[in-house]
Parts: structure tokens; sequence; C-alpha cells
């Protein structure tokens, strides 16, 4: 799709995704490491060969160049490689990129029509700009934490850290959006992300709302006023979403009203031919249901009786057996997969996600490209990931070649 493009990669582990998006795309993307390697090279988890799975997945597709970058030929070679290409990505530090006339003023001054993008926890400018990060900050910080806390507990965090893909992914949208430009204005510009508005965005930028009027969202902390009104307590800072099966967990919602209520009299009428509800409960009209909770038809004790029957029932079968029946009665409900799950997914196998590479002569499987693109599927994996300074002569060759000895020292 892409493969007219050259990416320089400057990442570490914060944005080594965004240059992977773009080698799934096409593009030829370059992966700069210090002599000693990257510093994703020692992101956990850990293979048996001893390599970084996080390395091996998000390098993948990518050519590796090892320079000394603490030294000025290696910083002239960056230098260089910069000019012949369209797009530089960076998720360095501020001041280790201008010690090293690596910043987007000083490679831009050299190229007008280089598109430059820059990854970092608060924004390349701003009073935040420079400020010490890590992935629970971050998420802090751009506001998708505030829902989960629960009276004067700590905020829930989410476990795999994943504040800096989020960003990564929004690079790798804004550079495609720059060269789009580039093609009419013959200009390049700066793409300045910060994975705080990237993770604002992230909840569909409900933790926004209230900067264009909207008022705080109260909800997620307060019983609402008069009891529960859903049969799934959703309303409520006990609500039940998620319930145990045998071997986990499932994500359920005993959805009511007009837009939604189909799906839980299905899952009723499921559970009455199955005998763990009565005929009763079978009967109600979820679509109906505020109304009859109005109406003093239906009680809390009432809806308290049901989601027992729900949780009861759940709780004698597996995930699989659970999802397998969501997909026959067409039910709002989906598994909790836990890594083994994802791994073992029949789904994401006859789509092909999954890629088959060796590490060291060991035949590994990691996650393949994020898109099926035309009639001819995905854009696959070419190439795992590039040992350190793999391809250093063959980059300088293709890229430097006849741009003479300045550009080659």
């Amino acid at each position: 799709m892409i493969g007219h493009i050259r990416v320089l990669d400057l990442t570490d582990e914060r944005g080594l995704l965004c240059g992977r998006l773009l080698a799934d795309l096409g593009a030829d993307v370059v992966q700069v490491e210090p002599a000693a390697g990257s510093s994703a090279r020692s992101v956990p988890p850990v293979a048996a060969t001893g390599s970084s799975m996080f390395w091996e997945t998000f390098a993948a597709n990518k050519r590796g160049v090892g320079l000394d970058l603490d030294s000025e030929q290696g910083c002239a070679t960056v230098r260089a490689l910069a000019r012949r290409a369209d797009v530089v990505v960076t998720s360095m530090p501020a001041d280790w990129l201008r010690e090293r006339g690596l910043d987007p003023e000083a490679l831009r001054a050299d190229d007008p029509g280089l598109i430059y993008t820059v990854i970092s926890a608060f924004g390349w400018t701003g009073p935040k700009a420079g400020y010490a990060d890590s992935d629970l900050v971050v998420w802090a910080a751009g506001g998708p934490l505030d829902p989960h806390r629960d009276g004067d507990r700590p905020p829930l965090r989410i476990s795999v850290p994943q504040a800096f893909l989020h960003a990564s992914a929004d690079a790798a949208a804004g550079a495609m959006l720059a060269v789009l430009a580039r093609g009419s204005t013959g200009r390049g510009q700066v793409v300045d992300v910060s994975a705080q508005a990237s993770l604002g965005v992230a909840t569909l930028a409900r933790v926004l709302a209230h900067a264009v009027g909207d008022a705080r969202p109260e909800w997620h902390r307060r019983p609402v006023a008069g009891g529960d009104k859903s049969g799934s307590g959703a309303a409520t800072p006990n609500r039940l979403k998620k319930w145990r099966c045998r071997d986990g967990m499932v994500e359920l919602h005993l959805s009511m009203g007009p837009a939604s209520g189909d799906f839980t009299n299905r899952l009723f009428t499921w559970l009455h031919s199955e005998g763990a509800v009565s005929g009763r409960i079978a009967a109600w009209d979820w679509k109906a249901v505020p109304e009859l909770i109005a109406e003093g038809e239906l009680t809390g004790g009432d809806l308290d009786e049901a989601r027992a029957a729900v949780g009861s029932f759940l709780a004698t079968r597996t995930k699989s057996q659970v999802l397998e029946a969501a997909m026959e009665h067409r039910l709002l409900c989906m598994a909790i997969f836990d890594v083994a799950d994802v791994c073992a997914s029949r789904h994401l196998e006859e789509r092909g996600y999954w890629a088959h590479v060796h590490i060291d002569g060991v035949p590994v499987r990691i996650p393949g490209a994020i898109a099926q693109v035309g009639g001819d599927g995905r854009p696959g994996v070419r190439r795992g990931a590039p040992r350190i300074g793999e391809h250093t002569e063959e980059v300088v060759g293709d890229w430097l070649a006849g741009a003479g000895a300045e550009a080659a020292s």
C-alpha cells in the first residue's frame, strides 16, 4: 500500500508500535538502535530463547541499523538517513534529541518536506512537556482511571502497560495523514502526539465531554436515587456486568428499554428452556422493564431474583459454552479472554491473524498485521524483528547510495 514511503524509526519501547503499523502497510521502516541494542529488547515477556516478545512483535517487518548514537559520526549517519526519509518517528526525550541534532527543528531545516512524528507523554511543547511519566501516570492524566474509582480505594489499572500503544497507533495515523497532505502541499509537518490526549480519546472522549458543556459524569460513583433501575445493576457502584463461570468470567449486560431489551428477553428465554428461571421471570418484557418498575409491577426483590438466577446458571457453564450459546441465541455477551484464550481463539486462527517467525532458529508465533486490505487479504509479516545492526550496510547502501561522502559519513 505505501511501499514507496521510507520511515526512519528512532523510537524506544514507548513508540515501537508506530513503526510496526507503518511497516505492516508496506513502508520501508528502518529501526535505529544504539550499538548495545534498544531498551525495548529488555521489555517482558521473555521467550524461552531469551528474547523479548515485546521487541520481536513490535519490531517485526522492520530493517535494523545499529549505530553509536553518542558519537558525532553515528548521529551524522542518522541525519543523512533522515534526509532520505519521508517520515521520522521518535519517542526519545527532547533533550536527548537536541543534543544530537535530531530534533524536528534541526532535521526539518535540512528537508522542509520531512514529516517528523514525535510521541511523548504530554506533548513536545506545553507546561508538562518533559515531565517524568509511567504507564499508570499517563492513564491517570488522560482520565480513563477516573470512572474506576471506588470510594477511598485506588482506581483499577490495566494490567498490561498500553498507554503508549494508544499513542503509537495515533502517531501512525497522524503520519499517514501528513503524507496525504504533503501530496497536495509539498510540505512536511511535525506530528506531535501526546499519550495523555490519546487516552482521553480512548474512552470515546467520555472523560472529555464536560469540556464542551456536558455535566461531570458522577453516575459511576453514586447509587441511583430510588434504587436500582437496571436488572444488571449497571446504574449502581455494584454493577453486575461481569459474571463468574466454571473457568473464568463473561461480560453480560442485562439490558433494558426499547433499544436493547430484546437481548435480555432472549437470555431469559434460553435460561427458561434450561430450567434455570421460572416462567414468571421469563415472561417479563425487558424492553418495558423501566415502565414496570415505575408502575410498581416489578420490585428490587424481583430484579435481585432474576440476577441471582443468571449468576447461579452461569456458574455451572464454561466460558466456551456460554459463548456458543450467545452466538446461537444472539445474546449481548462475550467471554473475558486471558492470554491462553486469545492464543487458542478459533476466530483469530481462521482470520489468519497469527504470523510465524523464527527467533534464533526457533519457530515462534507473534501477532500478525492489524487489518485485512482488499480482496487479497492482510499485508503479511515479511520478516521477523532485526538483530542488532543486522541491516546497517544494506540500508546505508540502499538509502545513501550516490548521496556523497557527507551523507555516508
